[in-house]
């Protein structure tokens, strides 16, 4: 073990107010300071340990940041979410130096830790810094014990305290609305009910626009090209644009409680045991597998109003929500089943149906979640993958599916896939095309040498692993980039032909990128019937350009949007921020309205539609990003928004109005 002594850290946009022993208070700049991690680059350990506490009354998104001999901007960054108030033991593992994963297990009383960035050997590494995101506020923390260690803490002691209360709200915080009876939750849960019907006239019972037909209809959703402007049509051929919410509940526990058993107000689980699941699973091939307790503080609350029977009534009430308020899609994940009238009910609205299981994966992969997607094992995955569409091909209320969400790989804004083919040493089907395609275009090594600047005696050198091969020139870099560009589109290609051998009905909605922000990743669309992007942007037209103008010819629909505020019950934002609840009505607004502008644009979906679970949902998150919350309760401000933008929405969408362009209040986020 080394100690790390903090007060000769170098501070960054920071101040150390005050030194006792081994801890320290230090106030973080607003603008995203830090101090230096004296030793750490050195040390020869593989752990970096402490204790931190933040002392303020929200989350707070900090940042172990590494920086490169020489560089000024860090090259990799641990991004991580804090509670309020709580010391929290926190254990940073540089063997995520390599930048194999963004996502990593939790530790109890830490939030979401992700790793984003570029891989960064320990000797290059010159600096670690420990500090926070950018926010609209300096930031107070104090530190404690700080070390290195070859092995991680054998425990993550936390204090005794009441952090939530027994329906699932933040206990250290009041707020207009919190509930604080079960008389309030009653009045509250029955406000919701109500039938789950349009509030249009001219609304088809799809939720398309009866006053703009653009064809005969399929009696399924399609898509069609009009004066250079994509629309969706519904099964009757009107204009159709999804309005849509993400995770429209299944009434699953969500509450992640293993470990912080002592900050919740339980039930017994006896007799509740509907409401408590525990599962042991590995999120991803390079995350070790750990063993979750979730609690469903939802459908707790509504056992209280309905008791045995609160699932059926609250998917009827869910709809009364949603549909009242001019939401016409179910999004990513969409609900369950119900039975009216001994009838079976899939939804009363059209829904997005997320393609469940692994997407179609090799035993070696080539870099984080991208396959060896040239191997006979990933067409015979996708065949598998794909079968799973056959129950569903005869439902018209299925607009169509998406094939995965986030590939991992993207998160890296400017990933050359065949970089890191050449990188990793595994011998793949993918390096052994890569290098017959280079034999096929410059036909003898010294041809390739001459053209990239390299130095290798034969092809068989491309078998070796070889670092940053986009820096031998940039003619490889360019190479990289084409053959990229094809490993891509058959990543898109194989599972999207599988998919529509077993289903011609329904629309191939995409993977949902994380981002648009490389045009090497814009391939593959040919093959899909709408891209899809998830974007976490105040105005939704800079992505939706960015893949128009990387020549995607397809309608665009964002898949996940969203923003949060601090002033009702959470402690996080989530991935953008506004001041208030008026501000979120605001910005909603704002992206429908511009993204239903777009002459590409086809659909945006929110999400989600609960607030996240205080202490954090199974990977930490805990964002204020619901339109209703743990006690179903609508926000009114959102709802009243989501209303009146549904009600003229068509009218923009066929250019009969503008759209809203009022750029909401917003601070930074809090986010992770």
């Amino acid at each position: 073990m080394k100690i790390l002594d903090l007060s000769g850290s170098v501070c960054r946009l920071s101040q150390i107010s005050r030194i006792d022993s081994d801890a320290l208070s230090v106030v973080f700049g607003r603008e995203g300071g830090g101090i230096s991690l004296e030793g750490a680059c050195d040390s020869g350990y593989r752990y970096i340990i402490g204790d931190i506490e933040v002392c303020e009354d929200h989350s707070v998104a900090m940042m172990l940041r590494f920086f490169a001999i020489g560089e000024e901007e860090e090259r990799l960054i641990y991004r991580f979410g804090l509670l309020p108030g709580v010391k929290t033991r926190v254990c940073f593992d540089l063997n995520l130096m390599d930048n194999h994963t963004i996502y990593t297990n939790r530790t109890p009383g830490l939030l979401k830790l992700v790793c984003h960035g570029h891989r960064i050997e320990m000797e290059e590494c010159e600096r670690i810094e420990l500090g926070i995101e950018e926010t609209f506020h300096d930031v107070k923390v104090s530190l404690s014990g700080f070390h290195m260690s070859h092995q991680p803490p054998k425990d993550y002691p936390l204090e005794d305290k009441t952090l939530i209360d027994e329906f699932g709200q933040w206990k250290p915080k009041d707020w207009q609305g919190k509930i604080k009876s079960k008389d309030d939750l009653v009045d509250a849960v029955l406000r919701t009910e109500g039938p789950h019907q349009y509030p249009f006239a001219n609304w088809s019972r799809w939720g398309g626009s009866l006053d703009y037909k653009i064809r005969e209809g399929t009696g399924f959703f399609s898509t069609a090209k009009v004066d250079g402007r994509w629309y969706l049509l519904d099964p009757d051929g009107y204009s159709y644009f999804s309005v849509g919410v993400c995770g429209v509940s299944q009434l699953k526990p969500s509450g992640r409680i293993d470990s912080l058993e002592k900050f919740c107000t339980l039930p017994d689980s006896k007799g509740n045991e509907d409401l408590y699941h525990t599962y042991t699973a590995r999120r991803t091939p390079y995350m070790e597998e750990e063993t979750v307790t979730l609690f469903d503080f939802t459908g707790n609350n509504l056992k209280q109003v309905y008791g045995s029977n609160y699932r059926e009534s609250w998917y009827k009430n869910q709809y009364h929500i949603l549909m009242s308020n001019g939401i016409n899609s179910s999004g990513n994940h969409p609900a369950g089943y119900w039975i009216e009238e001994d009838q079976e009910v899939i939804t009363p609205i059209p829904f997005a149906h997320h393609l469940g299981g692994k997407f179609p994966d090799t035993e070696i992969r080539i870099f984080r979640d991208f396959p060896d997607v040239l191997s006979p094992e990933y067409e015979r995955n996708a065949e598998r993958f794909a079968s799973q569409l056959r129950p569903l091909v005869d439902e018209p209320m299925m607009i169509g599916y998406f094939m995965r969400n986030e590939p991992e790989f993207n998160f890296v804004e400017d990933v050359i896939i065949a970089e890191e083919v050449l990188y990793n040493p595994k011998q793949t089907y993918c390096r052994q095309g890569l290098k017959m395609w280079l034999k096929e275009k410059y036909g003898s090594v010294e041809s390739l040498n001459k053209q990239w600047t390299s130095t290798f005696e034969d092809f068989n050198d491309l078998d070796k692993p070889i670092k940053n091969a986009r820096k031998i020139s940039q003619e490889c870099e360019n190479d990289l980039k084409h053959y990229s560009r094809f490993l891509v589109n058959e990543y898109l290609r194989i599972p999207a032909k599988a998919c529509k051998r077993v289903d011609c009905n329904h629309l191939n909605l995409g993977v949902r990128w994380s981002k648009a922000f490389n045009k090497d990743l814009c391939v593959g669309w040919e093959y899909m019937d709408v891209f899809s992007v998830n974007c976490y942007s105040f105005d939704p037209m800079i992505d939706m350009d960015f893949v128009m103008e990387a020549g995607v010819d397809k309608p665009i629909l964002i898949g996940e949007f969203h923003f949060g505020a601090l002033d009702r019950g959470l402690t996080a934002t989530g991935l953008k921020g506004v001041v208030n609840q008026k501000e979120r009505a605001n910005a909603w607004r704002m992206f429908v309205q511009k993204c239903a502008e777009h002459p590409y644009g086809v659909g945006a979906h929110w999400f989600q539609f609960f607030d996240q679970f205080p202490l954090g949902r199974f990977d930490g998150e805990n964002y204020q990003i619901g339109l209703v919350d743990v006690c179903t309760q609508p926000y009114p401000e959102m709802m009243k928004a989501v209303r009146e933008t549904s009600e003229i929405l068509y009218d923009i969408r066929h250019g009969k109005r503008p759209a809203y362009s009022e750029l909401p209040k917003k601070i930074p986020m809090i986010g992770y």
